[in-house]
Parts: structure tokens; C-alpha cells; sequence
């Protein structure tokens, strides 16, 4: 059976909650991309955006898994004023030479996944086997499945095999 670790940084909850919906059914590992410095209030937002904007990175925690055990990683990062969240930029600065294969997935208010999606390829170096984008008001409905559904189908097939859990035939 093929890894998959499932590596993310959220600030306001809504990609925790997109790693865990990708997470839930694919028997994949997850881990948290977590910030030293808070990015709490008017001065953390502003913070968060400025990083962003100049693509500088951030101080994250010592990561728990070691990317090189995966035979893939699935990387999700809020968009931040139309770039990859300093958090992520870190984690993939720091641990990119490790990945073998890489999906990427990201929350937007409404735009700027797929510039983020190319930052992330150039950053490690490496193509994406699946991407997926989910809207605020997608999260706010709760109508991402399918788009989750979807983004798990493209991992599966590029590994070659259906994870536990995952495309469970239909009743009859």
C-alpha cells in the first residue's frame, strides 16, 4: 500500500477542515504546518499578508513526519493576498528535496489557487498529480465532497491503487 501524508497550514480553520475531509476516507497520515508566531488580530493578519506579498518565509515548528518516508505528499495552504501562505513557503523550502510525488490543494476567498499551485511546483521542483482549489463559500455550504472525491480519484490513479476506504463500489 502506497504513504500518503497529508501536510497543512491553516489559519482560520477552513484548510484543516478540507485535510481532514481528504484524509477521512484514504487512510493517509496528516500533519499540521504550525507557525511559531501567532497571526492573531489586525496585527497577524497584516503580518500574514505582508509575508505573503514579499514571498518571505516564516518560523514553523519542527516538523513530526519525515516527507522522504511518503511515496506522496498532498500539501494544502490558505491563498494570502494571491501567494502561497509564508508557512507553506517554509515547509516546502525545508523539506521539498524529500518529496517524491506532490499534490497541492488550497482555500481561497474566490481566486488565486492556480498561482499558488505554480509557486508550490517551482518552490520543490515538482509537478503536481492532482490539484484542487476550494472556495470560501464552498466551505461555508458544505459542497466541496465531490471536489474532494475528485482529487483523491487523480492521487489514487497516479499511485496505481485504491487506498482503504476510498471508491467503495455502490450498493446494488
Amino acid at each position: 500500500m502506497q504513504r500518503i501524508l497529508v501536510a497543512y497550514y491553516s489559519q482560520t480553520g477552513h484548510t484543516r477542515q478540507i485535510a481532514e475531509a481528504i484524509t477521512a476516507d484514504c487512510g493517509a497520515d496528516i500533519e499540521q504546518i504550525e507557525d511559531v508566531n501567532s497571526r492573531a488580530g489586525m496585527l497577524g493578519y497584516l503580518r500574514s499578508g505582508w509575508q505573503a506579498f514579499t514571498k518571505r518565509a516564516a518560523h514553523i515548528r519542527p516538523v513530526q513526519a519525515s516527507p522522504g518516508q511518503y511515496d506522496l505528499i498532498a500539501i494544502g495552504t490558505p491563498v494570502w493576498m494571491m501567494n502561497l501562505s509564508s508557512p507553506v513557503r517554509t515547509y516546502i523550502a525545508e523539506q521539498g528535496t524529500e518529496f517524491k510525488k506532490v499534490a497541492f490543494f488550497c482555500t481561497a476567498g474566490s481566486a488565486g489557487g492556480e498561482g499558488v499551485f505554480k509557486q508550490m511546483a517551482d518552490l520543490c521542483g515538482k509537478q503536481p498529480v492532482a490539484t484542487l482549489i476550494v472556495t470560501e463559500g464552498e466551505i461555508k455550504s458544505g459542497s466541496f465532497g465531490e471536489k474532494v472525491r475528485a482529487f483523491q480519484r487523480s492521487i489514487d490513479q497516479e499511485l496505481g491503487e485504491p487506498h482503504a476506504g476510498t471508491h467503495a463500489p455502490a450498493s446494488p
